[in-house]
Formats: structure tokens, C-alpha cells, sequence
């Protein structure tokens, strides 16, 4: 009985021995067969490195202002009895915005038009008695003064009148309007908002050593979240003449041109002042860059197919404009480099070039949906 049980662990054992072997065996060729036909071969895009003439910029956020805006007030309290805008009309200056009742004031005033005529008359004819000495000097003399201080009394209430009739100060869009007919307002209520959308400020801070770089005149460029690929352009307008303290920073404005109407008051935008000097750069897409905060790489195209190969290096970028970035060190203008397809890749790896699709770099894209 133990000898049987012997012989069938033996038995067992053999097979379960081969059936491992076996699988040793075949995984052992499918290495093999792996290491020699060598890693895949992964398809990428490149294009080569460029260079360019870029004027060096200073980049800095900025917050858009009109040059003119107020809340349109009323001066006296009165009624609302009527309103000539609507909610965000376009309107020129002196135009017409609210009348308040003005019933009571203008009835008082042909009264005193009226006063006025008479005392106008009897100035004429005490003029005349005087120069004929029928009459002393001292009533010329009071009434002159009748004649002024209703002269003066027409004019007060004409100005008051005047304060009833509410007018835009300037060319502008109105905002949302604040009043309705009927309502009785008090000095200093909001009727609407008034901004002049035709010219904008930019106001923006730099660091004080950018100071010698900057003066008044020079070119800037402007570009908002709202607008995605379109710059608007602008001078340096003033220069605020102390240093903060705290930041030491300095505060500087510029003019930015809002024809069309796209820019709107309290936008964020991002700003660059234009260097006059010229330099030529090295430029890739920002494609071709693998950023890390270990640092950033591109992927170089050696050799040609079917024999090319990528090495992996080191770069340091310098700014970004639209889809370009410069590159300080680390390239050589017209090395072959990877746009597409890094993700795939390691440094030695073969790689077969299409270019079938290339990818765009410009410095000012244009999306089609922008």
C-alpha cells in the first residue's frame, strides 16, 4: 500500500513538474522574442525649431475704468413726472434723462416775468422824470435795486427749475435705470448709471526697476477672459510719480481704444508693455513642451525613419505669446522636435513621423469659436 501511494505522488509529481516546465519554457521565448524584436514603434508629429523677431515685453494684470462715469443724481426732491431713456440707451450729452413736477415753480415764475416787465417800465419812466428834474435821484436809484432784485428772483428760480430737468453730463451708455414715473425722489438718489464705453483706462502696477523701461506714449496690449484670442491695443497714458512703499511697486495707467464696445468697465485683463529694443528668439509650440515641476523637456527627433529615435532634454522657456514659447537654452535652431505624442515616449525610444496633421503655432491664434 505505501509503495503505491509512493509511485502515485511520483506520478503526481512529474506531471505537475512538466506542466510548470513547460509554461517556464514558453514564457522564457515570449521574452526573448520581445527583447529582440525591440519596444513598439509609437507614430508622433514634429516640426522644427524656429526663430523669430520678438520685442521683449513687461506683463502685469490690469482693471478697466471708463475715463468718464457717474451715478446720474437727482438735485431737489420732487416727483418724477417723466422719463425720456430706457435701460442701457446710448446717449449724447445733454440729453434729456428725467423731468420732475415743475407745475407749481413755472406759475411762480410768469409772476415774476411779469414783476420783472412792470419794474423794467417804471425804471424807464423814472429815468425820464429824473432827467427832466421832476423827480430826486433817490427814486431812480430804488428803482434800479425793485428792478435787480427781481431780475435776481427770476433767475433763482430758473436755475431751481433748471436742477428739475435732469440731462447726461456726457456721451455714454446708461446703465439700469433706478427711478419709475411717479416716484418721488429726494437730493441725491441714483437715477442711472452713466459710463463713457468709447475710451477706457487700464491701470495696472509694475516693480519699480521696471521704471527706466517705461515712459509715457509707449505701446501696450491688452487681453481680457471674455474675448479669448483678440488684443486691444493702447498707450501709457501717466505715470504715478512716488513708489508704493509697501509693494514698491509702481502704479501706471494706460488708454486703451474701445470703439467697438467689447471692453466693459471693471474687467480684468491682462497687460504688456512693449520694449522698444528687438531680440532673436528661439520658438516652439507649447506642444512640443512637457511641463513638470521638475522641469520642462522636449522630445528631439533623431535620425530618419525607419530608423529615428527621440532623446529627451532639457529646456528653459522665457514668455508665452498665443501658441509660441521662447526658449533660452537647450535647443539649436532647426532640431526636428515631437509636437504630439510625448506621453508615449521615452528617452531612445523609435518613433515614426506623420506629419499628415500639423499642429498650428501662431502668436496671435485665432480660434474658430473665439
Amino acid at each position: 500500500m505505501a509503495k503505491r501511494m509512493v509511485a502515485m505522488l511520483l506520478v503526481v509529481g512529474l506531471f505537475f513538474g512538466g506542466v510548470f516546465g513547460w509554461k517556464a519554457f514558453v514564457g522564457g521565448k515570449i521574452r526573448q522574442a520581445i527583447a529582440e524584436k525591440g519596444p513598439p514603434v509609437a507614430t508622433v508629429s514634429t516640426t522644427l525649431v524656429s526663430t523669430g523677431d520678438w520685442a521683449p515685453t513687461l506683463r502685469s494684470v490690469a482693471t478697466l475704468r471708463s475715463a468718464q462715469s457717474v451715478d446720474v443724481t437727482a438735485q431737489v426732491e420732487g416727483q418724477v413726472t417723466k422719463l425720456y431713456f430706457d435701460s442701457g440707451d446710448e446717449v449724447q450729452r445733454g440729453t434729456p434723462l428725467l423731468q420732475q413736477y415743475v407745475a407749481d415753480d413755472q406759475a411762480t415764475l410768469k409772476a415774476l416775468q411779469a414783476d420783472l416787465r412792470l419794474a423794467e417800465i417804471e425804471l424807464a419812466r423814472i429815468e425820464k422824470l429824473v432827467l427832466e428834474k421832476l423827480v430826486p435821484q433817490s427814486d431812480l436809484d430804488a428803482a434800479t435795486s425793485r428792478l435787480d432784485r427781481v431780475r435776481a428772483e427770476v433767475e433763482s428760480l430758473e436755475v431751481a427749475i433748471g436742477k428739475k430737468s435732469i440731462r447726461a453730463p456726457f456721451a455714454g451708455r446708461l446703465g439700469i435705470r433706478q427711478v419709475n414715473l411717479g416716484q418721488f425722489i429726494e437730493p441725491g438718489d441714483s437715477i442711472v448709471r452713466l459710463e463713457s464705453l468709447d475710451r477706457l483706462y487700464a491701470d495696472f502696477k509694475l516693480p519699480q526697476q521696471a521704471l527706466p523701461r517705461v515712459d509715457v506714449g509707449q505701446a501696450v496690449q491688452i487681453s481680457v477672459d471674455a474675448w479669448p484670442g483678440k488684443n486691444f491695443a493702447g498707450v501709457i497714458s501717466a505715470i504715478e510719480p512716488a513708489v508704493d512703499a509697501a509693494t514698491r511697486n509702481v502704479s501706471l495707467r494706460a488708454e486703451i481704444v474701445n470703439s467697438d464696445g467689447r471692453l466693459r468697465p471693471g474687467m480684468f485683463a491682462d497687460i504688456r508693455v512693449a520694449m522698444p529694443e528687438r531680440r532673436n528668439v528661439l520658438l516652439v509650440p507649447q506642444t512640443a513642451i512637457s511641463f513638470s515641476p521638475f522641469g520642462n523637456s522636449v522630445y528631439i527627433v533623431e535620425g530618419a525613419d525607419p530608423d529615428a529615435v527621440v532623446r529627451n532634454v532639457y529646456v528653459n522657456v522665457g514668455q508665452t505669446r498665443g501658441d509660441l514659447v521662447e526658449v533660452l537654452d537647450g535647443l539649436d535652431a532647426g532640431q526636428q522636435i515631437v509636437t504630439s505624442g510625448q506621453m508615449k515616449l521615452r528617452d531612445g525610444a523609435p518613433v515614426l513621423v506623420d506629419n499628415s496633421v500639423a499642429v498650428s503655432a501662431s502668436t496671435a491664434p485665432n480660434p474658430p469659436e473665439s
